[in-house]
């Protein structure tokens, strides 16, 4: 009887967590390169449409602060970034019926690695707007993500 008492909140732990790793975001972050990033991003999401709203709308918060603070020769770049979110959102918004969301994304993440380009090509430091820009990219990254993570389900 011990035994299956023990056997009985083994398993009870198992589930438990199982099911705290979902509430947590572990499931929207399967395929992410910076996990506890990505976990901390679709943080308190129920479902998948919540994860990427949440993880779009930090997107877009870091893209803000770089536009602030970035050189300004990536001010087009940044805008690009911003508009592709924005499309994004809408997409998101509007049940991504024709598939193009990871489509969006990815030319978000596009549009700021040209600010880097940009800067190297014109002889300038490229570092600084690789520091600057490490953060919108890995934001970024948790959307393409969180985005793979509905086909995975």
């Amino acid at each position: 009887m011990v035994d299956l008492k023990r056997c009985i909140v083994a398993l009870l732990s198992v589930v438990y967590l199982s099911l705290a790793r979902h509430v947590d975001g572990a499931n929207f972050c399967g395929t992410a390169m910076d996990k506890p990033l990505c976990e901390n991003m679709v943080k308190g999401a129920a479902n998948w449409d919540e994860a990427i709203t949440k993880a779009v709308t930090q997107a877009m918060a870091e893209v803000a602060k770089a536009t602030q603070s970035g050189n300004p020769k990536c001010k087009e770049a940044y805008t690009d970034t911003e508009d592709k979110l924005k499309e994004s959102m809408e997409t998101i918004k509007s049940g991504n019926k024709d598939g193009s969301l990871n489509f969006q994304i990815s030319a978000a993440l596009t549009s700021l690695e040209d600010c880097t380009n940009a800067l190297k090509d014109l002889k300038e430091d490229g570092a600084a707007a690789e520091k600057l820009n490490h953060g919108v990219e890995q934001a970024i990254r948790v959307c393409l993500a969180v985005d793979t993570s509905k086909s995975a389900a």
